[in-house]
């Protein structure tokens, strides 16, 4: 945290180019005066620090690839994908077989209907009565540090 946020500048993009848009007019959320410019990867790796020094196990570079359940259809934990596959889908010569990760507590967070959540979503019918997603536009964020 040692980059301070020194201004704002919002552009509305079009075919013909650029037009920027007075700071006024935009919401609150969208004033970072008072941040800071941070690294994503080192807020992570920070994160990961005191989760692990809280007994949490972190996997980086593994994706779950199936869910796993008892016998009463509970879900217990989550397979990552076999690592090591040729072109051809058989096993190569780095081939390693995906692990089992199992749980007391099993969270789910892969973003928006993620593959594994639509597998949940599903199986146990949680969109029934339910009102449809919300899905909001993309917002990208150039910064000149």
């Amino acid at each position: 945290f040692r980059t301070p946020v020194t201004q704002d500048q919002f552009l509305l993009l079009g075919p013909a180019g650029a037009m920027r848009l007075p700071n006024f007019a935009m919401p609150p959320l969208m004033n970072n005066h008072g941040n800071y410019i941070v690294s994503l990867g080192n807020v992570c790796r920070w994160l990961a620090g005191k989760a692990e020094a809280l007994g949490v196990e972190i996997y980086p570079g593994f994706a779950a690839t199936e869910v796993l359940y008892d016998a009463n259809g509970a879900v217990v934990g989550v397979a990552t994908g076999d690592m090591g596959i040729e072109k051809t889908g058989e096993p190569g010569p780095n081939f390693a077989r995906g692990m089992e990760l199992r749980g007391k507590y099993v969270l789910i967070g892969e973003g928006v209907r993620g593959s594994l959540a639509k597998q949940l979503i599903a199986k146990y019918d949680l969109q029934k009565d339910r009102e449809p997603q919300k899905y909001g536009i993309g917002i990208k964020e150039l910064w000149q540090v």
